[in-house]
C-alpha cells in the first residue's frame, strides 16, 4: 500500500507541469462551455421553439455579406459540434450535449428545428434551460405540444 502511494506521489511530482496544464484546460473548457451555453440560452427568444422557420439571415444587407456571414455561421456551427463531441468524451469536463445543440443551432441543415425541439423538450434539458433563463430574469422557453417526445414533429406545428 505504501509503495503504491509513493509511486503515485513520485509520478505526480515528475509530471507536475503536464497535470497542471491538463487541469487548466479542463477548467477552461468547463467554464467556457457553461458560459457559452448560458449566453445562448439567455439570448434565445422565449418563442424560439414555436417558430417553424428561421427569419431571413441579415435582411437588407448586400448578397456578398449575407453569403459570407452564412458561411462563417456554418463554420462556427461545425466547430461547436466538434467541441461538443470533445466535451462529451469521458474525462473531459463540460456541457458537451448542450454545446453540440448550440453548434447545430448555427448550422443550416434540414430537420434542425425538429431536432432542437426534441432535445430541449427532454425533461432534464428543459429544466436546466429554464433554470438558467430564470437566473437571468428571462421567462422559460415555450415549446409546442409534443416537443421532446419520442414521436415525430408536433401536430399542426404547435
Amino acid at each position: 500500500m505504501m509503495d503504491a502511494l509513493r509511486a503515485a506521489l513520485s509520478f505526480v511530482q515528475a509530471h507536475r507541469e503536464q497535470i497542471a496544464i491538463g487541469a487548466g484546460v479542463g477548467l477552461v473548457s468547463f467554464v467556457g462551455g457553461m458560459a457559452l451555453v448560458a449566453f445562448v440560452l439567455v439570448r434565445m427568444p422565449e418563442d424560439y421553439l414555436e417558430k417553424e422557420e428561421e427569419e431571413p439571415f441579415l435582411p437588407g444587407r448586400p448578397a456578398w455579406m449575407r453569403v459570407s456571414a452564412r458561411i462563417g455561421k456554418n463554420l462556427l456551427g461545425v466547430l461547436g459540434v466538434a467541441l461538443g463531441v470533445m466535451l462529451s468524451l469521458p474525462g473531459v469536463p463540460g456541457p458537451g450535449a448542450l454545446v453540440i445543440l448550440i453548434g447545430v443551432m448555427l448550422l443550416d441543415i434540414p430537420g434542425k428545428r425538429r431536432l432542437e425541439r426534441r432535445f430541449l423538450g427532454a425533461p432534464k434539458m428543459r429544466s436546466f434551460a429554464d433554470r438558467v433563463r430564470a437566473r437571468f430574469g428571462r421567462p422559460p422557453l415555450r415549446a409546442p405540444a409534443g416537443a421532446g417526445s419520442g414521436g415525430s414533429s408536433p401536430p399542426g406545428g404547435r
